[in-house]
């Protein structure tokens, strides 16, 4: 009995993978976080099954388990932050914010992004590691055979250079 049902979710699994995944994705809109919410969603799935009224309404159901499950996800990552410049937070997720604050957040992100991608490959590298992989100073010098204090020495040239263009940027555009 186990095993029949097993391999009946295997299809239905198959069959509804790429429904489920995208659906998590468009909401997440992340493939890491997408794949947990996958996975917990299938899990939710597995353990009420019996609930399926008919086999015609699974795929709905199990995109209604991936949408709630990410919503839940973005809940639990509410106050994140990928970015902190000395004091200059960046992309910081608030119920609270109006669509105004929404779009400036959103605006500075996208500007940051821009500005690492403008840094010299041996800093924007640093910078991308430990900011947006949340890599720690010893793990960056791990993983790109360096010493501890060229990470620190990067790390350091790369945020003045970026807040020297973030601050030539936003100066133009609040004189304009």
């Amino acid at each position: 009995m186990i095993e029949s049902i097993t391999l009946c979710f295997n299809e239905i699994f198959k069959m509804h993978y790429q429904r489920v995944y995208y659906t998590a994705f468009r909401i997440v809109k992340d493939h890491g976080l997408a794949e947990d919410v996958l996975q917990e969603a299938f899990l939710k799935a597995y353990d009420r099954l019996e609930e399926v009224e008919s086999e015609r309404k699974l795929g709905s159901w199990l995109s209604t388990i991936a949408t709630r499950k990410s919503i839940d996800q973005l809940r639990r990552q509410k106050k994140v932050t990928l970015f902190h410049t000395e004091g200059v937070l960046m992309n910081q997720i608030d119920s609270d914010c109006n669509v105004e604050e929404d779009c400036e957040i959103l605006f500075l992100e996208e500007s940051v992004k821009r500005k690492i991608l403008m840094l010299s490959p041996r800093l924007r590298v640093v910078m991308k590691l430990h900011y947006y992989d949340h890599l720690k100073e010893n793990e960056i010098a791990q993983e790109l055979l360096l010493s501890p204090g060229a990470v620190k020495s990067r790390l350091h040239r790369g945020r003045t250079a970026l807040r020297m263009k973030l601050s030539d940027e936003l100066g133009r555009n609040y004189s304009a």
